[in-house]
């Protein structure tokens, strides 16, 4: 299983627009549709997600394994545990996932447990990278570096969700730089399981990013999966 980088992802998050794009399309799919209770599985380092959409729900969980040192906002509840582990007994209207599927050792189970928790009618929202922009190509030079094979979480994830109701958009969100340098920095988190790896090519990636990418952007295609049970 990808160990979790408190470190990587704050700084992955301080330099991209990813959660701003994110909550407000989350809060358009949601309006008009039942609000009573949203679970949120993991959140990273800040609740970020609880602060914009718990007002829209009259109860909003969050499970999280991490032992939180942030304050959750007023009315949210903490459940502290592993989503692989944990035992739910209640069902939510809603079921957000947020780039954690990543970490899951078997996805397809964790999925399925999602699916388990939410009521007739709801929906489950996942969101992961894309493979399109510049992320998805990165992905694949670095993959042909160490001489493996690369299944994109998208393309996995859409394999466990197949013969079910779903909708998929997609937001392309800036990762803004002001060196190469930095960029290699921010996207250390894209390549926690190969952490030693990245440092080692250094080199090979900062070549690439001389000859891909202009400007001081690199666009990462956010994909929001939308499925109704």
């Amino acid at each position: 299983m990808v160990k979790f980088d408190p470190n990587w992802y704050n700084k992955f998050v301080q330099s991209t627009n990813e959660k701003d794009l994110l909550v407000n399309k989350i809060s358009d799919i949601l309006a008009g549709k039942p609000h009573n209770s949203c679970l949120e599985i993991g959140l990273g380092t800040s609740p970020y997600f609880a602060q914009k959409l718990s007002k829209n729900f009259e109860r909003y969980v969050v499970v999280e394994r991490r032992v939180l040192e942030e304050e959750l906002p007023k009315g949210v509840e903490l459940v502290n545990n592993d989503w692989e582990n944990i035992q739910l007994r209640e069902k939510f209207d809603a079921v957000i996932s947020s780039h954690v599927i990543y970490y899951f050792n078997d996805k397809k189970s964790a999925t399925e447990k999602m699916f388990g928790a939410v009521n007739e009618g709801g929906r489950v929202i996942f969101v992961v990278n894309g493979k399109e922009s510049d992320y998805g190509p990165l992905k694949s030079f670095f993959s042909k570096l160490i001489g493996e094979s690369y299944k994109f979480t998208y393309d996995e994830l859409l394999e466990i969700l197949k013969g079910r109701n779903t909708k998929e958009y997609t937001l392309p969100s800036e990762i803004r730089f002001s060196s190469f340098d930095e960029l290699f920095d921010t996207l250390r988190l894209s390549f926690d399981n190969y952490p030693k790896e990245y440092q080692k090519l250094k080199p090979q990636i900062m070549e690439y990013f001389e000859k891909n990418i202009r400007g001081e952007k690199f666009i990462i295609d956010q994909k929001i999966i939308e499925v109704q049970k």
